[in-house]
């Protein structure tokens, strides 16, 4: 197979294409076996019991750019 060099606008614009053709492909609803849907479901309670991970404060917060000192 030959070394073929893309750069990096056509090799942005290939992964987009293939991103679009399989969320086409995945649209498609699909039955999900009972077990599968439980953990998905459990998960969804435990994402929602899990703390936030983002700073609160806004004057320290890494976000706002400013350091505590």
């Amino acid at each position: 197979m030959p070394n073929i060099s893309i750069d990096q606008t056509h090799g942005r614009a290939i992964a987009h294409e293939i991103g679009e053709r399989l969320r086409g492909l995945l649209r498609e609803e699909v039955e999900l076996p009972s077990s599968l849907k439980r953990q998905m479901q459990r998960l969804r309670e435990l994402d929602g019991e899990a703390p936030s991970i983002v700073p609160i404060d806004e004057e320290n917060s890494i976000w706002s750019g400013s350091t505590a000192t």
